[in-house]
């Protein structure tokens, strides 16, 4: 199986803290995990020093989203929407 895009992680960001609100990046997964397609290699998989590969791209995509002016950071620990 192929790869999830970033372009895709950033979509259910998005729609977890719409359907969410501001939350803590663990929620944030949760929401994901339980609504997206996430395939069980993206879930499972690990990157070369051991680091869950889902939570990653989902850390990779907040990142993405904070840059162009998406996502904020309301207070520590908490991601929402602009």
């Amino acid at each position: 199986m192929t790869a999830v895009s970033r372009n895709t992680y950033c979509k259910w960001v998005v729609n977890a803290l719409r359907a969410l609100g501001p939350s803590r990046p663990e929620n944030v997964y949760r929401w994901i995990k339980a609504n997206e397609p996430v395939p069980a290699s993206e879930l499972n998989g690990t990157t070369s020093d051991g680091e869950n590969l889902f939570k990653k791209n989902v850390r990779w995509a907040r990142f993405t989203l904070y840059n162009d002016g998406t996502v904020t950071s309301p207070s520590y620990g908490v991601w929402a929407l602009r």
